[in-house]
C-alpha cells in the first residue's frame, strides 16, 4: 500500500520566496498538510487543525463551527482573520475550554509557528506509524532543477530533507525529483565549488532514471 503526492514545486511555492531559508521545506509541509486535508496555504492554521486532530476533537470543532458560523470550516479557515469570534466559540465548545482562553487562538499559533526539516520528518514518521506496516509515502517533485537553480542553500535543504526522511522513516518515505536538463551538462557548466555541492546532492538520490521525451508522456499517463 502506498500514497503518492505529485506536485510542481514552483507552482506550489506561490506564496513562498526562494530567498527564505525554509523555502523548500515550506513547500513539502504545504503539500503534506493538503494531502491530509489541512489548510496548507497557512502553516499555522494547518498546525492548529493538526493539534485538534491529535486530540481527537477536530471533527467536533468543525461541526461546532458549522453551527455557529453557518458555513463549513473549509470556507471559514480561508477568512480566519475575520472569523476570530466564531473560531473561539467553536474551539471552546469542542474542547471544553473557556471562550476567553480561546480568543485569538489562531494568532497564538501564528506567533509560535516555525518550520524545520526535523519537524517535517517527525510528522511524516507519525503519519506512517498510523498506516499499515509496509505502507510507503512518495513525494514526486517536478521541476526541482529549475527551482533550485544555483542556490546552494536550497540544494543543501533538499539533501537534508532526503536524508532526514531516510533516517527517521527507515525507507518508508521516498523523494523522487525530476530535472529537465542532463546532469552531466549541468556539472560541466559549473565552477568547482558548485560541482562539489551538486555531487553531494546526487549521492543522496541513488537511483537515476533517464527519461527521453517519449518516456515522459508514458510516465505522465501511467
Amino acid at each position: 500500500p502506498s500514497r503518492s503526492i505529485l506536485f510542481n514545486i514552483d507552482q506550489k511555492a506561490d506564496v513562498i520566496s526562494k530567498t527564505q531559508i525554509d523555502a523548500l521545506v515550506a513547500v513539502f509541509f504545504k503539500v503534506f498538510d493538503e494531502m491530509r486535508g489541512y489548510y496548507g496555504k497557512q502553516g499555522h492554521v494547518a498546525q492548529f487543525e493538526r493539534d485538534l486532530d491529535t486530540r481527537g476533537v477536530y471533527q467536533a470543532f468543525k461541526d461546532a463551527y458549522q453551527k455557529i458560523a453557518g458555513k463549513p470550516w473549509e470556507k471559514g479557515r480561508e477568512q480566519h482573520l475575520l472569523e476570530g469570534n466564531n473560531i473561539a466559540r467553536a474551539y471552546a465548545q469542542a474542547t471544553g475550554e473557556d471562550v476567553e482562553f480561546a480568543k485569538g487562538i489562531i494568532d497564538k499559533y501564528r506567533q509560535q509557528h516555525h518550520l524545520s526539516i526535523e519537524d517535517f520528518a517527525d510528522q511524516v514518521k507519525e503519519y506512517l506509524d498510523h498506516q499499515p506496516a509496509n505502507f510507503r509515502l512518495n513525494f514526486f517533485v517536478d521541476e526541482v532543477g529549475q527551482f533550485i537553480a544555483e542556490n546552494v542553500k536550497l540544494m543543501t535543504n533538499l539533501q537534508t530533507i532526503a536524508e532526514s526522511l531516510a533516517t527517521k522513516c527507515k525507507g518508508r518515505a521516498w523523494v523522487i525529483v525530476t530535472s529537465q536538463s542532463d546532469m552531466e551538462n549541468i556539472l560541466g557548466q559549473m565552477n568547482r565549488q558548485q560541482t562539489n555541492d551538486f555531487s553531494k546532492i546526487q549521492a543522496r538520490f541513488a537511483n537515476k532514471i533517464l527519461l527521453t521525451s517519449s518516456n515522459v508522456a508514458e510516465v505522465i499517463q501511467k
